[in-house]
This record gives structure tokens, C-alpha cells and sequence, in this order.
């Protein structure tokens, strides 16, 4: 009787650690299967994140003191020449948007951009200097945040106005 005792008792302990496991491992699975559901649901709710890859235009609003940036679904290609001549020629044809305005108001173009080791030159040409000057300031400011939100790497801006470094 002892005999039979002990392996009913160890039958049942044997048993019940098998369910345990077993429920375990369902459990387990149906975790993995919640957490699956709920990373869908997340990314349909918020929507994946995808890198904008066109340009980043800057152009001062209708007070003329601060840059609102606009995109422009054109991606720059080439070498950095290239990709700052699209940018700034893509500038002076002005905003898309009527809440803001261009960058310059007078008779400006690009004349050319060269690139050094960490640095591009660009030279423009003006017709009337004297009306320009008031919008230097704002005009520096987009040229300079758009190529550098548009283009990636480390490069310093210097502009020439009619081959004259300006400051």
C-alpha cells in the first residue's frame, strides 16, 4: 500500500508540474502574440516615421523677422555644388506658400558655388545694392539654415555679392 500511495502522490506531482509548464508556454505565447498586436496597432495609429528626403527651403513669414520652413519634394543629387545650387536657385524662385515671402526683393542670381574642404563659396549677382541691404540679414540667414537642413555634413557658408566677400 505504501508502495502505490508514493506513486500516486508522485504521479499527481509529476502531472500537475507538467500543466504548470504547459500553461506556461500558452502563456508565453500569447504575451508574444499581445505585444505583436499592440507594436501594430502603435505603428498604424502613429504612422511610421520616414526620413523626408527633398529640400528644406527657409523663407521669412509676412513680418519678415523669423524663417518658416517650407519642403519641397526635389531631392538634391550630385556633389555639393550641385546639391547647393538646386537649394539656393530653388530659394530665389520664392515660396509656394502665400503666407510667406521671398528671400530677396530685387533682381538677385547665382552666378556659381564652389566647394572647398569643409567650406562653399557662393557668388551672387545684384543689380541694385542699395535696396538689398536691409534684406542681407534675413537673406544670409535662409541660404544658410537651408543648406545646411538639406545637405548633410559640417561646411561653412561664406557669400560673395558682385565677387565681394560679404559679412
Amino acid at each position: 500500500m505504501p508502495y502505490t500511495m508514493g506513486s500516486a502522490i508522485l504521479s499527481n506531482i509529476l502531472s500537475n508540474d507538467m500543466n504548470t509548464a504547459s500553461n506556461n508556454e500558452h502563456k508565453d505565447r500569447y504575451i508574444i502574440v499581445l505585444l505583436i498586436i499592440v507594436a501594430v496597432v502603435f505603428i498604424l495609429w502613429r504612422g511610421p516615421t520616414l526620413q523626408f528626403n527633398g529640400l528644406r527651403l527657409y523663407f521669412p513669414d509676412k513680418s519678415g523677422q523669423t524663417l518658416k520652413l517650407e519642403k519641397r519634394p526635389i531631392a538634391p543629387i550630385g556633389s555639393l555644388e550641385e546639391k547647393a545650387k538646386d537649394v539656393v536657385e530653388e530659394l530665389l524662385l520664392g515660396p509656394l506658400s502665400r503666407d510667406l515671402q521671398p528671400i530677396a526683393h530685387v533682381d538677385i542670381s547665382l552666378e556659381r558655388a564652389v566647394a572647398g574642404k569643409n567650406e562653399l563659396y557662393l557668388d551672387f549677382t545684384i543689380k541694385d545694392l542699395s535696396a538689398f541691404s536691409a534684406e542681407y540679414k534675413i537673406f544670409k540667414a535662409a541660404i544658410d539654415r537651408s543648406l545646411h537642413d538639406t545637405i548633410p555634413g559640417n561646411f561653412h557658408v561664406y557669400l560673395y555679392i558682385n565677387g565681394i566677400l560679404a559679412r
